[in-house]
């Protein structure tokens, strides 16, 4: 079940990780390096293909009121994205780390899409005009940081046109 069909939760914004496919970890890899984190994320809905590899989970951090959404893209899509990605994200304004990450991005073609939800508080309802004051986006970061150090990747916000 995605997140998208649970009402307690609502979309905020989604997130990337590229990377090469050779560097797909197995779902098991990745649930141990969410558990290790901490017991603050509870795994739900974990898939793996026929040899192993990470398809998709749903990852939630309750103390955070955070939910994710994870799963595993390859193909021309991903490889028209990380095209378009160069373009839009290549700016003068860029550290030369950065920079780097971003040459890097040109060797991937293969990324997670990481949809992440915020958890509706429910003294204010489902009024989306009213923002959360319980959410809070570090539990996404983390995530960001541990698939983008598990597969050598690059993690990507679109919203904010920032290589992280």
């Amino acid at each position: 079940m995605s997140m998208f069909e649970d009402s307690r939760y609502q979309w905020r914004e989604t997130c990337f990780v590229y990377f090469a496919r050779q560097r797909r970890p197995t779902l098991q890899s990745v649930v141990k390096a969410l558990q290790e984190v901490g017991p603050q994320y509870q795994i739900l809905n974990p898939q793996a293909d026929e040899k192993g590899r990470f398809e998709s989970i749903t990852v939630v951090a309750p103390d955070a009121y955070s939910a994710m959404d994870i799963c595993y893209v390859e193909g021309p899509e991903v490889q028209e994205d990380v095209e378009k990605q160069i373009k839009e994200l290549n700016s003068p304004d860029l550290t030369p780390e950065e920079k780097q990450r971003l040459g890097a991005l040109r060797h991937c073609d293969a990324r997670f899409d990481i949809l992440h939800f915020e958890q509706l508080d429910e003294e204010w309802g489902e009024d989306e005009d009213e923002p959360g004051d319980l959410f809070d986006p570090s539990a996404l970061i983390v995530v960001l940081e541990l698939l983008t150090r598990m597969t050598s990747g690059v993690a990507i916000d679109p919203q904010s046109g920032m290589v992280i």
